[in-house]
């Protein structure tokens, strides 16, 4: 982790140092024709009514299969605003996230993924910050850094988990360029758990909009987004978006008692459509419906492969999970910045 935290302080320490003196306006990506803020925001979402199977080459486990009849999340985020200076714009936000699988039809009766973690509450507990840091003429430079807290909260057999069995983090860096008034593209790298097992590979960002209302932001590998904007307060949408995370869980009471403590690596691909609407100035609403494809359901001992000299992600699975597609829905209740106080702010 110090090695992130010294690569922010570097690419900072450049931006610092650029000595152009261009306007804010002339570097940001601020579109007019852009999707309401949310400096709040309460979501549940989830996929519904799907089969499981899991194998297992350790024989006290086997194989087993399942129904899941739901995988309800609910999120709470805040963002806020620390830095809107000429040079620099850093924004932070806060994330609570409830996450419970219900299993049924369980075969065989007592399989120990299935019973451990029906109805039980993973959380993910984090702080992210976001920064643009101008270079020269209409270059930026882009970092985003989050650390969570991730997994099972709950005391088992009067044990806790530390604070380092329990931490996740990513980071992404990027250098951004704003051709003109509605485009908008960078390109970098990032570290995270969007596929499930920590990984780094290399992102494209780019964001387009027309004049008709129509706006468009790709971040590949990662997902995209398009919508149409009907009228100043409704959106239709859709969007496809690959997410994922890594729990840290005991599973008591089944074979895997013994293991001190087992990440499950979780990542899917929704794709959707919905609207997003403005109810009035400050409250907004957002429902999305469509299918939801699973990546990675897989459970091992160790975050990283333990003795290895660089960080890889230990992929000596205790149990590797097929999951089916399922129907997926989300509903969002949110808070936004009316445009009239954005346009005051940005001037």
């Amino acid at each position: 982790m110090k090695y992130f935290l010294g690569l922010i302080l570097v690419f900072i320490s450049m931006a610092g140092f650029a000595q152009d003196t261009l306007s804010r306006e002339d570097w940001t990506p601020y579109f007019e024709n852009n999707l309401p803020t949310r400096f709040l925001y309460l979501k549940m979402e989830g996929p519904f009514q799907y089969n499981i199977s899991s194998t297992s080459e350790i024989p006290q486990i086997g194989d087993g299969s399942a129904e899941i009849t739901g995988n309800r999340t609910v999120t709470a985020r805040l963002k806020f605003p620390i830095l809107n200076k000429q040079r620099v714009k850093l924004t932070g936000g806060f994330r609570y996230v409830n996450e419970q699988f219900y299993f049924e039809d369980i075969k065989p009766g007592d399989y120990p993924m299935y019973v451990g973690l029906n109805d039980r509450g993973l959380r993910r507990l984090g702080f992210d910050l976001k920064g643009m840091f101008h270079l020269y003429d209409n270059h930026s430079l882009v970092v985003q850094t989050d650390w969570s807290l991730a997994g099972d909260f709950h005391i088992h057999n009067n044990k806790y988990f530390s604070f380092g069995d329990l931490l996740k983090s990513s980071l992404a860096i990027g250098y951004a360029t704003r051709k003109d008034l509605n485009t908008y593209y960078a390109f970098g790298a990032y570290f995270g758990y969007t596929f499930g097992d920590p990984a780094i590979y290399p992102v494209f960002n780019y964001s387009k909009r027309f004049a008709n209302g129509i706006g468009l932001d790709l971040l590949l590998p990662q997902g995209f987004k398009a919508w149409k904007q009907i009228n100043k307060r409704f959106y239709v949408v859709c969007d496809a978006e690959i997410s994922g995370t890594s729990y840290t869980v005991r599973v008591d009471d089944t074979i895997l008692n013994e293991t001190e403590s087992i990440q499950l690596r979780q990542s899917t691909i929704d794709a959707t459509v919905g609207i997003i609407t403005q109810i009035n100035k400050w409250v907004g609403f957002e429902a999305k419906f469509g299918y939801s494809n699973n990546i990675n359901f897989n459970v091992t001992e160790s975050n990283f492969k333990p003795g290895s000299t660089l960080p890889r992600p230990d992929t000596d699975y205790l149990i590797k999970s097929t999951v089916s597609g399922a129907p997926y829905a989300s509903v969002a209740l949110f808070l936004s910045v009316p445009r009239d106080l954005m346009d005051r702010c940005i001037e």
